[in-house]
């Protein structure tokens, strides 16, 4: 029985096939990590999104808040009888205002921390669970 010789159109066929092959097998579970991590980002860009509302609210809470302190300094300040009472009305107005704003900060940077930490939490247990599964293939 002799054996057919193959051709270099069919080696070169049989090649191609057998390199996917064995491509897809060693890259099945990486896939499966890199959908994953997609779906980590998917699920990141919602919270992101759900919370940036949240945000933009607060800072028109934050807004219509000194709109109102600055209406009432300027209602206050047109009944002033003294300049020494708008001075002290003046004074008080940017205490206020100054302590107002450190809190308005305080609570816009505990928002953006409390954002960027829900936020990224999905991708960052991708990214965990993803290198947990690629140490153990290595040992």
């Amino acid at each position: 029985m002799s054996k057919k010789t193959k051709t270099p159109v069919e080696l070169a066929s049989d090649f191609v096939s057998d390199t996917l092959e064995t491509a897809t097998a060693a890259f099945s579970s990486e896939s499966d990590v890199a959908k994953e991590g997609l779906e980590a980002l998917n699920l990141s860009a919602k919270v992101y999104q759900a919370r940036i509302s949240d945000f933009q609210a607060k800072g028109m809470d934050i807004a219509e808040t000194n709109t109102k302190a600055f209406f009432a300094f300027w209602r206050d300040a047109t009944s002033a009888k003294s300049p020494e009472a708008l001075f002290a009305l003046q004074q008080d107005f940017v205490k206020a205002q100054s302590e107002t704003a450190l809190k308005q900060i305080q609570d816009l940077n505990s928002f953006t921390v409390a954002l960027v930490r829900e936020a990224s939490a999905p991708v960052q247990a991708g990214l965990t669970k993803a290198f947990a599964g690629f140490t153990a293939k290595a040992a």
